[in-house]
């Protein structure tokens, strides 16, 4: 390690002042030009830094500063590090992601039940397996799609227009040739549809044109989503958010505008995606290139190496992705062809609360990704182990209190929610929430495969499980006659071997910790989980719950419970930590209140 103790000196010998785009390390005699990015707290520094020297100085020159240790220089003195700015940009980016889910889960809450009873439960059940159609093609480019935010976000953060050019141009033509490519498969499924999906006769218009808009719009999307990288590069969630929050509004609007002035069909449903998916398209159009006016069209800029680039990374990915889909979007079509449409409607009316716990997983989760992937980036190791260990156990904690609610008020919940026929189905509730607490809970762990680059064994071991899924899933439906709650029992049963054992293990093994490390995280919130439910079903059989607002007004009670013990029983260093995290105005007035 060279010695760097002389440009440790005083701030008198060594200074770090802040231009508009540059920071500039004086030393004695000599300016070391350090670029700094806008668009991300990234650093990136000249490899041949530029060296003025002041003739008249009296005293030893030093050789000018390496690119390794301008940087360890930058960590030590840069007032912007990756924390500062990752505060500052905390609440905005929060405060959206905190409103696009309530407008998605409170839309979704309303909307589900409003279909079922306008549509019917055999019509409602089609909605979903309209995406399924999409769902292999997405696998493709979902993966693409994060080779090329990847590189292109590098590509930007470096002012490397040229380079950042030829990946914007070969993404976006690459897509337009899927894109094509796709047509004729589409089209040949919609043909087949009524042998491929069990759809009854008279909803065969309306499915034939809900599946054609489903399609239309996937492939809109497709097209478009290169231009939505800019939003991500400058790490503004707050926009793509608020896009998203415009979107769940409008589609509501549109439905029930539609229903009302016309008349409740399938098709209608159809209509009102696909306007809001070229409506969403054109408006990340136009910010991706305001945020980015560098990016340019031009197909001279298409490069094969670039492809080969995109398509390497996200080779394994793709296998992810297959195995995703073998997880989390075969129970649907197994209820629709094995069981009955019906039953498949009955299914997907429980699918919003476990997508709910989803939805929540992932907002969190949105939140810390990037700062593993940065901490990465800088060799800062300890901390994204720190941080990952961290946010696993308040996952585990924080997921516990909602999904113990579900479980607890399944009953006195579907009643009120779907009506008194629908009670029978809180077994199924039950199991298809209550094993998120774990599978959800690890989600910060993904993050950690993407930025080391170690994707191999995920993607085998969640497609080798994908496979095992289908088939119990099948076999407890078909041949033990278990029905729906067969599929919920079969697909919480591999998920959680995969998540619980494998995930854990593995992030522990690639970060050279002990194999346990990831495991102790979690096991204080599954046992926080079962007495908060203990807990709920206690008051359950007690106060008898039968209108909104006692329903409410327990759940509550059982939350603010929760909350409390959760952040007693988490250690003082995680308190300290989340904490330290928060902006400062919001940790001068948490200190008043909460003891860390």
């Amino acid at each position: 390690m060279p010695d760097l103790s002389y440009y440790r000196q005083e701030p008198t010998v060594l200074q770090a002042t802040k231009s508009k785009e540059s920071f500039f390390f004086l030393d004695r005699g000599a300016a070391f030009l350090v670029p700094l990015t806008l668009y991300t707290p990234s650093l990136k520094l000249d490899l041949n830094p530029v060296v003025k020297t002041d003739d008249n100085h009296e005293g030893e020159r030093r050789r000018p500063l390496g690119q390794g240790e301008a940087r360890t220089l930058v960590r030590e003195y840069c007032v912007d590090d990756t924390t500062a700015q990752f505060k500052r940009q905390l609440p905005r980016n929060a405060f959206f992601q905190v409103l696009s889910f309530i407008a998605r889960v409170g839309i979704g809450l309303w909307l589900v039940p409003y279909l079922v009873h306008h549509l019917g439960r055999a019509a409602y059940g089609l909605i979903p397996i309209a995406g399924i159609m999409t769902q292999y093609v997405s696998i493709i480019s979902q993966s693409v799609s994060s080779a090329v935010s990847r590189f292109l976000t590098v590509a930007l953060q470096r002012g490397d227009t040229e380079e950042a050019n030829r990946i914007f141009n070969t993404a976006l033509h690459s897509y337009l040739a899927l894109a094509l490519l796709q047509i004729p498969v589409f089209g040949v499924i919609i043909w087949q549809a009524n042998h491929i999906f069990t759809i009854p006769h008279e909803l065969y218009v309306d499915a034939i044109l809900l599946l054609m808009c489903s399609a239309t719009a996937f492939l809109v999307n497709l097209v478009t989503s290169v231009f939505a990288v800019p939003i991500y590069a400058n790490n503004r969630l707050d926009i793509s958010r608020g896009i998203n929050v415009v979107r769940q509004i409008a589609r509501l609007m549109g439905i029930v505008g539609l229903f009302l002035i016309l008349h409740p069909a399938l098709r209608y449903v159809g209509y009102v995606d696909l306007t809001l998916s070229v409506a969403e398209c054109l408006a990340t159009i136009g910010i991706g290139r305001w945020l980015a006016p560098s990016l340019r069209l031009d197909r001279h800029a298409f490069d094969w190496k670039k492809v080969r680039q995109l398509t390497t990374m996200g080779g394994w990915l793709v296998i992810n992705y297959i195995g995703f889909l073998l997880f989390l979007r075969v129970d649907i079509w197994v209820c629709n062809r094995f069981i009955g449409a019906e039953a498949a409607g009955d299914y997907a009316a429980m699918l919003p609360w476990s997508n709910l716990i989803r939805q929540g997983g992932q907002l969190m989760a949105g939140v810390i990704s990037p700062m593993i992937v940065i901490y990465y980036a800088r060799s800062e190791m300890e901390q994204l182990i720190r941080l990952n260990g961290l946010s696993v156990r308040i996952f585990a904690l924080v997921l516990a209190i909602p999904v113990s609610v579900l479980c607890a008020f399944s009953k006195p919940l579907l009643e009120l929610w779907l009506g008194e026929s629908f009670t029978h189905l809180a077994p199924l509730m039950t199991i298809m929430v209550a094993h998120l607490v774990v599978n959800v809970g690890v989600l910060p762990l993904f993050s950690i495969q993407t930025a080391l680059n170690k994707v191999k064994w995920p993607a085998l071991v969640t497609v080798v499980m994908g496979v095992l899924n289908l088939a119990l899933t099948i076999s407890f439906a078909r041949y033990l006659h278990w029905g729906v709650l067969g599929v919920a029992v079969a697909s919480a049963i591999v998920l959680t071997l995969k998540n619980a054992l494998f995930t854990p293990i593995y992030a522990a093994l690639i970060l050279g910790q002990p194999w346990h490390h990831f495991l102790r995280s979690y096991v204080l919130g599954l046992l926080f989980f079962a007495g908060l439910t203990t807990l709920g079903i206690t008051l359950d059989r007690t106060v008898h719950p039968r209108s909104w607002s006692q329903l409410l007004g327990i759940a509550m009670v059982v939350g603010a419970v929760g909350a409390a013990v959760a952040w007693a029983v988490l250690p003082r260093q995680d308190r300290r930590q989340v904490i330290n995290l928060l902006p400062e105005r919001l940790r001068i007035v948490l200190a008043r209140f909460i003891a860390a």
